[in-house]
């Protein structure tokens, strides 16, 4: 971007971008939507007076930040500046798309690499995060023109934010080598650091690799990796041979047991695999059955893997008011009786009892709705003599609650 043209839209926004900084530096408090609204009016004021907008966003980036810096307010400001920024990001991504494989998108390629290098050893500029997010919306062309201009460029001596955003753009295009050459030379590196580094080689099954970068950059932390544990966990347990099971990395998911986090460590492996996981997971999930939240794991683990006799006896033990399941426990309890209905009919007897103890009009409802189930349970299985003496000996039991008789009466008619 030339002078001349750095001035012409300097004179087009400068009235907006005085008064969005000011606004921005000048109050107390600012909630997330107040800063959403000043994103929404810089946006509309790029998109009314600057063609292409890719220009002004980029104006409101470099003016508020250099301003801040200049006034030293980025300090105290830096929160809310740099949701400011993210949201003006967001803008000028969905913009490019719209650019895809033209003449603006690599302006703006060229562009952003020019601020990058200007400001390599600052490491609160915005760029290295501008650099980063626009990665999946540039073309070949403009990825390959980045390349070759960080080809000349010397990086000795800068920001660490500046080294990230370098390394992530060698991964993204697939230089693995020279990705972590950039994160092995950066002082003070830690885990939070590289979480999207990880998160991008996890996403393209890059196993091998996420054990060697862990190796490489944090050695001595092989069992306080933080964010990063995941992935050494779930590459671990890919690269396990189909007949072993890395059991530390099972430990660590008991402290915290989550189904989706389960889901994500076996994805790759096989049935044997996964079946000696689960006859490892499933009796200490039992032992801890009495807090809610394991409960609801252990349920999704029998109902997922279809395990209908441990399924029956978790409900005969464990559920003691039906009228409260949660929908991973309805959802278990209709599988056990569409595939296994010879299991499901003791829990649906002692649900009816349980209901029907309880002496209120909303249990003698959920009861009589469960002896319905009951009389499907039996249809199914043949036994519809025995439905018929279940049905007269449970009225008998129970003719002194009226009103449950009534609910059953009028079940039955529909």
């Amino acid at each position: 971007m030339n002078q001349h043209l750095r001035d012409s839209l300097a004179m087009q926004l400068g009235p907006t971008l005085s008064a969005t900084y000011r606004k921005l530096v000048s109050s107390r408090y600012f909630s997330p939507a107040h800063l959403e609204v000043l994103a929404l009016e810089a946006k509309r004021s790029v998109e009314a007076t600057v063609e292409p907008h890719w220009r002004g966003y980029m104006l409101f980036i470099k003016t508020i930040y250099a301003e801040a810096q200049t006034e030293g307010r980025w300090e105290a400001c830096e929160r809310r500046l740099e949701h400011f920024f993210e949201s003006i990001h967001s803008y000028l991504l969905t913009y490019l798309k719209q650019l895809s494989a033209t003449k603006e998108e690599r302006l703006y390629g060229k562009e952003i690499v020019k601020q990058l290098k200007a400001s390599l050893k600052d490491d609160q500029s915005p760029w290295p995060k501008l650099l980063q997010a626009s990665l999946p919306v540039f073309s070949a062309a403009s990825l390959e023109a980045i390349e070759q201009s960080f080809a000349k460029a010397s990086f000795d001596g800068a920001a660490k934010q500046v080294r990230l955003a370098a390394s992530y753009f060698y991964l993204f295009i697939g230089k693995e080598l020279q990705a972590l050459q950039f994160l092995v030379a950066t002082n003070n590196l830690a885990t939070y650091d590289v979480e999207d580094h990880f998160m991008l080689l996890a996403k393209r099954g890059r196993h091998q690799q996420i054990q060697h970068w862990l190796s490489q950059l944090f050695p001595d932390q092989k069992s306080h990796l933080g964010s990063l544990q995941r992935y050494a966990d779930e590459s671990e347990t890919a690269l396990q041979p189909a007949t072993s099971v890395h059991y530390g990395t099972w430990d660590r998911w008991l402290q915290a047991p989550m189904f989706t986090r389960f889901e994500q460590l076996v994805a790759a492996m096989g049935q044997e695999q996964v079946s000696s996981v689960l006859a490892y997971l499933l009796p200490k999930l039992e032992e801890r059955l009495y807090n809610e939240a394991t409960r609801i794991v252990y349920v999704q683990l029998l109902n997922r893997y279809r395990y209908f006799d441990q399924a029956r006896d978790y409900f005969l033990l464990y559920e003691k008011n039906p009228l409260s399941l949660q929908p991973p426990k309805i959802e278990l309890l209709e599988a056990l009786a569409t595939n296994r209905p010879e299991l499901a009919l003791p829990v649906y007897h002692q649900f009816v009892v349980r209901l029907v103890e309880k002496r209120s009009r909303k249990h003698y409802v959920a009861a009589a709705e469960y002896v319905i189930g009951l009389k499907e349970l039996y249809r199914v299985l043949g036994q519809h003599v025995r439905y018929r003496e279940y049905i007269g000996k449970l009225k008998k039991v129970y003719k002194t609650y009226r009103a449950f008789i009534e609910e059953l009466n009028h079940l039955e008619k529909q």
